[in-house]
């Protein structure tokens, strides 16, 4: 494959609250330990928003965005093992740059790695998917796709499928046929963990404020769909888990109101930095507040066999990369439902 010496791609820009389009970006070549990756698609998040809006200090003042990813290998390192790492091998991106030897790593808990650039995460703070081709030092975040699952659906499940799959872990023992669990926010977090949590035979209930949403989260397998839940049947303190995908003040009271005495409250969503807890209200019956964030790369991988098993079906949507900064404001609007995934050169 011959490959071109620059591309295009979107990212941060200090002072800029908007994506901005780079040209001419050099397509590195990989050193003996590094692999390329032709990006084949790179899913869009509202965390992309939150980093534009943000501008957080210790950010690069540039860097390509997108931190949902999965490509095929085009060109490997001299000392890479192309057994492990074949040129057109499927990959996806395990989003945080995770060292692997430190105690966090080393318990499987990669996500909260606390080695050597544990504050990095593609697309987040370092360079990730919004571009046509993506040089990855650290092999260790490439996990392999199935053969059954598209280049667009593993982007997804990156982060959209792993971030809920990763909360519901946290409660598994508590899921089965007589819970009652009520997930708040049906984008595309709460759709996917709509899904996950009927393979445990969970009775869901979801609530979001868009109607649109209705027969989606009971195709995905909601047994109900309220847009208010104080202005529906449903009795406070009832649910044994609650979910929120949002991360507002007013999800958060949902979750408070509605989850049973003794219960757990997964705090999920990242809408806003703060969110008010209802302190009193939780202490009195003695509520479990349980914040969840992104996942493990073993996880990941367990994502991907259930994906191909079919037990998952997300839903996402194709689009070219170049229509990327027309839906990232869409997305800011509210008006973006389910996951759009963008393919450079569609």
């Amino acid at each position: 494959m011959t490959l071109p010496s620059t591309q295009t791609g979107y990212g941060f820009q200090r002072g800029n609250r908007k994506l901005v389009k780079y040209e001419s970006i050099p397509v590195k070549q990989p050193g003996d330990n590094q692999v390329l990756l032709k990006v084949e698609a790179a899913g869009m998040c509202s965390s992309d928003n939150h980093i534009l809006i943000a501008q957080e200090q210790g950010t690069a003042d540039e860097f390509i965005m997108g931190h949902e990813i999965a490509g095929q290998l085009v060109n490997v390192g001299s000392k890479i093992d192309t057994k492990t790492y074949p040129i057109g091998g499927r990959f996806a991106i395990f989003i945080s740059r995770a060292c692997g030897i430190c105690k966090n790593c080393r318990k499987g808990k990669d996500n909260q790695c606390v080695g050597p650039g544990s504050s990095q995460g593609f697309g987040i703070t370092t360079d990730g998917g919004y571009q046509e081709y993506l040089l990855v030092d650290n092999l260790r975040c490439l996990v392999p796709i199935p053969d059954n699952v598209s280049y667009e659906i593993a982007a997804v499940a990156t982060d959209s499928v792993l971030t809920p799959f990763h909360a519901i872990s946290k409660v598994r023992h508590l899921l089965g046929p007589t819970s009652k669990v009520l997930v708040v926010g049906l984008g595309g977090l709460g759709l996917n963990a709509v899904q996950i949590l009927k393979s445990f035979g969970c009775y869901v209930v979801g609530t979001d404020i868009k109607q649109e949403v209705a027969k989606v989260a009971i195709e995905s397998g909601a047994n109900e769909f309220h847009t208010d839940l104080h202005k529906s049947n449903i009795e406070e303190s009832s649910f044994d888990v609650s979910f929120d995908f949002c991360g507002y003040d007013a999800s958060h009271k949902v979750c408070s109101d509605f989850t049973a005495k003794g219960g757990k409250i997964m705090m999920v969503g990242l809408g806003k930095a703060r969110v008010k807890v209802q302190h009193y209200h939780l202490a009195r019956r003695e509520i479990d507040l349980i914040y969840s964030f992104g996942g493990y790369s073993q996880e990941l991988s367990e994502v991907f066999q259930w994906i191909s098993l079919g037990k998952i079906k997300p839903i996402a949507t194709l689009a070219d990369m170049s229509k990327l900064p027309e839906y990232l404001d869409k997305l800011g609007k509210g008006q973006v439902s389910g996951r759009m995934v963008f393919k450079p050169k569609l």
